[in-house]
């Protein structure tokens, strides 16, 4: 489909891609559908009007919520209970009762098609062959990374990314401004993106002169020993708050050893919400009690929206970054109080104030 549109479109069309523009009419397919290109660099037609949306991408999920089209998603990933935090549910009943399709890595075509979607949405790293079976019927597959990087990089599940910084950075606008493009709701998605933003670079303005060896040392734990290291978002959150991730040797997702955590002996140990067991274990296990940050007491379990398994979303940017730069230098913050913060984006992008604690 990309090289019969590139032959059709000419140089026009080419000089659309190189200006990377997300969004515009599609002259060859008519008034109903339009030419986007998305995160992995595809070209795909979608309908003008997005009214139907299945969206196996428990992050895309998210992120329709905050931009106030939940009302179209009429199908979810099967795993949207275990990827996602069980606030949710709070902020969105309706999820509840959706169909699941289909999840991360597949699709039943035939629950798939009963749905009539106008757009599916599927991570960065779907099968070639999950996305080609949808397209062979028809229908528009969207895929979304948000972090920028070639298609080598955006299609994996742990990238190598030179810059995750940058990397998260501009992959977090442009995913943002391409679904406000794509569902026409462009207004909300900027004001989106400028709450995100606005918080974001007042937590790292205040923790970027830190030079590296004053730096707090963090680890995420989560179960099993397993960790995050290079190419994870969680380098990148810890790395704004003005924390050193001591497993940025690692790439990815990967598990490691006691012997290895006792050598990197982190200052602080941050557990997300939905492994508060972990937090428990850590606590109690006299061998984890020979690590600083338990011995200092500096285990702290996440609230919600600290997000760290991958792919950022926007209240980890504006909260999550925050929150964690409070936590690791309280002094630095002692002016900012994070609660009025964090019940207005709640309020404001997902319709109730923050629904757990902080």
């Amino acid at each position: 489909m990309k090289d019969r549109l590139l032959k059709h479109s000419g140089l026009w069309f080419l000089g659309i891609l190189l200006a990377g523009c997300l969004a515009l009419p599609l002259p060859s397919f008519g008034a109903e559908k339009r030419m986007v290109v998305d995160q992995l660099g595809r070209v795909v037609a979608v309908p003008v009007k997005v009214d139907r949306v299945v969206c196996l991408m428990h992050h895309g999920v998210d992120i329709l919520i905050e931009l106030g089209a939940a009302d179209r998603l009429v199908g979810i990933t099967r795993t949207w209970q275990k990827d996602l935090p069980a606030g949710i549910t709070k902020i969105c009943p309706a999820l509840k009762k959706l169909p699941t399709p289909g999840g991360l890595n597949e699709v039943n075509m035939e629950e798939l098609l009963r749905l009539k979607p106008d757009l599916v949405i599927v991570t960065h790293y779907a099968p070639k062959d999950m996305i080609q079976q949808m397209e062979d019927a028809g229908v528009p597959v969207l895929a979304l990374a948000l972090y920028k990087a070639r298609y080598e990089e955006a299609s994996r599940l742990n990238p190598k990314l030179k810059n995750p910084d940058q990397a998260y950075t501009e992959g977090m606008k442009e995913g943002i401004t391409l679904l406000g493009e794509v569902l026409g709701v462009q207004t909300r998605a900027k004001a989106l993106l400028d709450f995100t933003f606005k918080w974001r670079n007042l937590a790292r303005a205040r923790t970027a002169g830190i030079p590296r060896g004053d730096r707090t040392t963090c680890y995420m734990a989560n179960p099993d020993l397993y960790t995050y290291g290079t190419g994870k978002y969680t380098g990148v959150i810890m790395d704004r708050a003005g924390g050193v991730n001591v497993a940025e040797g690692i790439n990815g997702y990967a598990q490691v050893t006691m012997e290895q955590l006792l050598l990197w002996n982190p200052q602080v140990i941050f557990v997300q919400d939905r492994y508060a067991k972990v937090a428990e274990q850590i606590r109690k296990d006299p061998t984890w009690g020979k690590v600083r940050a338990v011995r200092d007491r500096r285990v702290y379990l996440t609230p919600e929206y600290v997000k760290p398994w991958g792919h950022p979303c926007p209240e980890s940017m504006a909260l999550g970054e925050l929150w964690m730069a409070k936590k690791l230098y309280p002094a630095r913050f002692a002016d900012i109080d994070i609660q009025p913060v964090v019940n207005e984006f709640y309020t404001r992008f997902y319709g109730i104030p923050y629904p757990g604690d902080d």
